[in-house]
């Protein structure tokens, strides 16, 4: 296993952070991740864009210096290694990087490169913004009122991987503890005792299933949940609520089952909201509102069961702004929400260490594998839009007028953009296909939006901040 020599951009300066305050310079070194799959299609044509925004935005008085680093399939075919330490301490040492799908290696080591460099960097915040683009086909009636900012803790719950598999010595020491030590809480593993095991298969055989013979088999996961935790997590809610002029935060938890877990994220949340910004109950509790006179005055901290808050995001979705939750329930409220607004293409997100000002930027999209390699003259699916995105909302935190030109051009497009096929359905084919130019490695030259039902848009080959779809001439 060897470690790869990372080519420091020599025009390039670091970001640095001063009393939690990032310091960029007009030269900011970026690290970045190519991503596996398509990673290097979709890289070859936000980096243009990127570019270019900031070029029009500062009028050529700053430069991203772009510096490659590794993880993924490419890391291990090249070092042997799926996450390099030299990635991780240039993730360090730069603050601020962008990264595109990574391939979750199979069989043992990693279990997730994305948790991974999460855990490492202390990236406790996971940032995603989610807001309807008009013209993007929605499966919802009015997708223009979901416009939330969802805040999921990204280093503990259950996705803090510390779990042992069924049958294994380490999982049946984990129940001989909790048998000796807690009788009560062992009881209520259904299948722990091989005396439950063989009571169930004997009544499964009198129902008239074949003979069978099971050892005990429980998988057991823990789930930590901190109250520093939930704090450091809760005050950067509240705090991104007031900075943006947000009207309330919502805790979403599922407390009415697990109340120490859960239930403690929801106490220790309100308990953050009083301790830090002053807040009282609201009407008697238990929503909290911060009083006049205290900065964000008027901003409401409620708190919603998650099965509920899945239900309420599609009947009322105008009711919720700020959401601060667990991993595990933001994992799956961030992609629902996507789905709302157009799919998990055009919602970005941001691993962020307030504190520290360590920062990752991905595309939340999911590893695609290759279609096809650059000059192969096949067509390959690809959508810069995604990591593009992703990069906006860094361009937003760290620099607010290149984010938020850059983002007034993204809606333009969105406009333009044709995301259904003729018949008015959604194909994966016909989503966004990438044709490539004869003459050209990158996607940007040549691209069409409905694959062959409509050639004549393109993307615009000089001046990608221009609306990249241009209409034909009737």
């Amino acid at each position: 296993m060897s470690e790869p020599q990372l080519v420091v951009p020599a025009s390039g300066a670091r970001i640095g952070i001063d009393r939690g305050r990032l310091q960029v310079p007009r030269n900011p070194i970026i690290p970045f991740i190519e991503g596996d799959g398509t990673g290097p299609d979709i890289w070859r044509a936000s980096v243009r864009v990127l570019d270019a925004a900031v070029a029009k935005a500062y009028a050529g008085q700053r430069k991203i210096h772009w510096m490659e680093v590794y993880a993924g399939e490419k890391s291990f075919k090249q070092f042997h290694t799926w996450l390099p330490d030299s990635t991780v301490q240039a993730c360090r040492d730069y603050l601020v990087s962008i990264k595109g799908p990574l391939t979750t290696p199979v069989g043992g080591g990693i279990r997730s490169l994305n948790v991974a460099l999460r855990q490492m960097l202390d990236l406790y915040v996971c940032l995603r913004p989610v807001r309807w683009f008009k013209g993007v086909p929605s499966p919802v009636r009015e997708p223009g009122k979901v416009d939330m900012v969802i805040l999921r803790e990204n280093t503990e719950d259950i996705y803090a991987g510390i779990e042992w598999a069924g049958g294994g010595s380490e999982a049946q020491r984990v129940l001989d503890f909790l048998a000796k030590e807690d009788p009560q809480a062992f009881a209520k593993i259904r299948f722990g005792t091989q005396a439950r095991v063989n009571d169930w298969l004997a009544l499964l055989e009198s129902a008239g299933a074949p003979r069978r013979t099971l050892p005990v088999e429980v998988g057991i996961g823990i789930k930590p949940v901190s109250r520093l935790g939930t704090e450091r997590l809760v005050h950067s809610a509240i705090e991104y609520a007031i900075k943006n002029q947000r009207k309330s935060v919502t805790l979403v938890h599922k407390g009415n089952i697990m109340k120490f877990t859960e239930g403690g994220f929801r106490d220790w949340g309100y308990q953050t909201a009083r301790d830090f910004f002053g807040a009282v109950e609201h009407d008697g509790g238990p929503w909290h509102v911060i009083p006049a006179g205290k900065p964000g005055a008027g901003l409401i901290i409620k708190d919603v069961i998650a099965d509920a808050f899945l239900q309420q995001i599609l009947l009322r979705p105008a009711e919720y702004d700020v959401v601060a939750t667990l991993n595990l329930n933001g994992d799956y409220l961030s992609d629902a929400l996507a789905a709302q607004v157009g799919g998990i293409g055009i919602a970005p997100g941001g691993n962020i260490n307030y504190i520290t000002g360590h920062a990752v930027f991905e595309a939340t999209h999911r590893h695609r594998a290759q279609v096809c390699g650059p000059g192969q003259g096949e067509p390959r699916f690809a959508d810069p839009l995604r990591r593009d995105d992703a990069a906006l909302h860094g361009l937003e935190r760290g620099r607010r007028c290149a984010g938020e030109r850059h983002g007034q051009g993204h809606r333009r497009q969105a406009r333009h953009l044709r995301f259904r096929a003729p018949d008015g359905r959604r194909h994966r084919g016909q989503v966004l296909r990438v044709r490539r130019s004869p003459d050209r490695g990158d996607v940007t030259q040549g691209c069409n939006i409905g694959a062959t039902t409509n050639p004549s848009r393109r993307f615009h080959p000089e001046n990608p901040m221009r609306s990249l779809c241009k209409r034909p001439r009737s």
